[in-house]
């Protein structure tokens, strides 16, 4: 996403395209494309090649760099269509999106443009690849651009200099910039590993964690100098090309959001794009460099900035209204997407860098950049206030409200240690203690315990740790997942130890059924019906040996839709606003239900169904009790699972006294 190098090189404006296409089609969950991503790094990469030859060129002409000049460029080529998505954005989130939802895209939007937004994301320790909600997400990689574009120049205009006399010759100030270039590089890509796997956030979002793909685009600048022969070496360019394209297709088909990055992941997309661009600086010719070259290819490299940004906030558009939008109607969106795309190149960016805007003096053209920024600040911030206090004052303070609505608690565990201290609730005093173990899908029972406890004279003591299943098994997620499953593996079987030391009156276990695909469309981290069964029955037999009476919960729907944002679309009346009811037969798994009876059959273990309590009718209500039931699509709301405190615990009590033998307890 930076300017171009001063001899046109038409395979690289190829290889913006091919980036593109695999980020965006990472967006749309293309299939075979989970690693997709990578094609930020190659942007990365690429701006660094092209900004650090441009900054080198201009000091070894001049024997300076001209700060207000570069700055200027950086902002013509950048600005102008990032405020008008940015405001178009902002414009369809408060027609379109829930209410309850606006402050969050406003804040967001105010941090962008500041070119900060990288910074919200890391600071909030948003999962990237969990997180679909917020249309302006994808911007954190031009944050990342913009604050490498302030501070990349300092380093040739300052500590270049301090390394170097000023009359060094070009050859020396080369070699003195490599040097600086060398340790910024390692110093960033040490802190990337060592950050990848203790603040994961700050490291797949951070500008001084991705320098590095930065560092290795401007060490090949200096290292291609414009002199050498293009045509030297053809052969070997050539094979180099390949293995550089190799490495970037295999991290694309084998990466996926579970893939530690960016860490020691992210060398391999960022080396095969440099083999592509010192392939091509030798091999002019060559069969790659001409594919690479292709006009479509061309086409798209050339609109690859605007059509980035007007992506992904209609991609979400898509998704807002239509949660079942699916992979086809995504592609619809980002094709849409692409028009805009081409729109504003043609409309915004090109005049903005050719037009009026390039005859304003280049020591106002930073300022003006700064000043516009600001103002469209303002603006977000305006509007986040403003949604703010729609939802204070009207019934949406209820949606908003049911969005938060857990119970508040410090159960959740992340490590072994830190669940070594049980967490109880119900009766703190009783004798009689019933276990809970499981995920996010046992935590949200939480509210109907507590209460079953308080009536019943039982003590709950808490085990959760979300997306940790009680499945006892080793295939969850495959050996991509590998690292988090094995620590989800210790708290289990830490867990279980300690619930069979502690010898509870019962235990109470929950899962959400989706770690199997409902509908036999695995994805990638999921498990088939059979490895599922087999992880639940190793559960539930070892506690059963160890003479637990044990309680499985049966999973609650899968409504397909955000409950309290279609809630909150429906009450404001927004256009394309649907029904929020969903259907029964549909919303719970059959396929985990009969994996559940599967692996209970033959022990001595009580499932408990309470969604005859979420549902009575083919059409289910998301208000019941006087509760939303959901505080998205698939969790319970802290107030609904207190209103079914009486029925959990007569269900429960009825399991504890029950014959030795499996059946299901539920009024039909």
């Amino acid at each position: 996403m930076a300017g171009q190098h001063p001899t046109f090189r038409p395979d690289i404006e190829g290889l913006r395209g091919i980036a593109i296409l695999l980020v965006v089609l990472f967006h749309a969950r293309a299939p075979a494309l989970a690693g997709g991503f990578v094609g930020v790094d190659v942007f990365f990469v690429l701006s660094g090649f092209f900004i650090t030859g441009l900054l080198v060129r201009e000091r070894e002409a001049t024997g300076d760099v001209s700060l207000a000049e570069f700055y200027g460029r950086r902002a013509l080529r950048l600005l102008p269509a990032l405020l008008v998505v940015l405001l178009a954005t902002l414009a369809i989130v408060f027609t379109l999106y829930a209410p309850i939802d606006r402050p969050l895209v406003a804040g967001t939007a105010r941090a962008v443009a500041l070119h900060a937004g990288n910074v919200e994301f890391a600071r909030g320790a948003l999962n990237y690849f969990g997180s679909s909600d917020n249309p302006l997400l994808h911007t954190w990689s031009l944050a990342v651009e913009e604050q490498f574009y302030l501070v990349w120049p300092l380093l040739l205009v300052v500590f270049v200099p301090i390394l170097q006399r000023d009359d060094a010759d070009p050859a020396a100030t080369r070699r003195t910039a490599t040097i600086a270039i060398s340790v910024a590089g390692l110093a960033s890509l040490a802190a990337s590993l060592a950050l990848t796997s203790t603040a994961q956030p700050w490291a797949f979002f951070g500008m001084p964690t991705r320098i590095w793909e930065f560092a290795l685009g401007g060490l090949l600048s200096l290292v291609l100098t414009e002199g050498s022969d293009a045509s030297a070496g053809a052969r070997g360019a050539t094979l180099l090309q390949a293995l550089g394209l190799a490495a970037i297709g295999i991290a694309v088909v084998t990466y996926d959001r579970a893939t530690p990055y960016p860490g020691s992941a992210a060398l391999l997309p960022a080396l095969g794009a440099c083999a592509l661009i010192a392939g091509g600086a030798r091999a002019a010719d060559g069969a790659l460099t001409r594919a690479l070259s292709a006009e479509p290819l061309r086409w798209l490299g050339s609109v690859s900035y605007a059509w980035y940004l007007w992506h992904w906030p209609l991609v979400g558009l898509g998704e807002v209204l239509d949660p079942a939008i699916g992979v086809r109607g995504r592609l619809v969106w980002t094709a849409l997407a692409l028009v805009l795309g081409w729109l504003t190149y043609r409309f915004v960016e090109r005049p903005a860098r050719g037009g009026a805007f390039s005859r304003i003096p280049d020591r106002w053209i930073a300022p003006a950049a700064l000043a516009a920024s600001v103002v469209a600040a303002l603006v977000a911030h305006a509007a986040m206030r403003r949604a703010e206090q729609q939802i204070a004052t009207t019934e949406q303070r209820v949606f908003a409200a049911a969005r938060v609505d857990r119970l508040r608690h410090q159960c959740w565990a992340n490590t072994v240690e830190d669940a070594r201290t049980p967490c109880t609730l119900g009766d703190r005093t009783a004798s009689t203690t019933i276990a809970l173990l499981g995920d996010s899908h046992a935590e949200h029972w939480l509210g109907g315990l507590d209460r079953a406890g308080r009536e019943h004279g039982w003590r709950i003591d808490v085990m959760v740790k979300g997306g940790c299943p009680v499945a006892d098994m080793t295939e969850l997620g495959s050996e991509r997942f590998a690292r988090y499953y094995r620590e989800c593996g210790r708290y289990r079987e830490a867990m279980l130890r300690r619930i069979v030391a502690m010898r509870p009156a019962a235990v109470v276990l929950s899962s959400w059924d989706h770690y199997m695909p409902p509908d036999g469309a695995s994805e990638d981290w999921q498990v088939s019906p059979s490895m599922w069964e087999r992880g639940l029955h190793r559960t539930y037999a070892r506690l059963a040996a160890a003479g637990i009476r044990t309680i499985v919960l049966r999973d609650v729907p899968h409504t397909q839709f955000d409950v309290p944002a279609c809630l909150s679309r429906l009450a404001a009346q927004l256009l394309l606003a649907r029904s929020c009811t969903y259907d029964r037969a549909t919303s719970v798994s059959r396929v985990a239900v009969a994996a559940q009876d599967r692996a209970a059959r033959g022990l001595p273990v009580r499932i408990v169904d309470m969604n005859d309590q979420l549902c009575d009718a083919p059409l289910c209500q998301v208000v019941r009790n006087g509760a939303i039931v959901f505080t998205d699509d698939n969790h319970l709301t802290a107030s609904f699972s207190r209103t079914l405190g009486p029925t959990l615990g007569a269900r429960i009590a009825a399991a504890m006294d029950a014959p030795a033998r499996a059946w299901v307890l539920a009024d039909r």
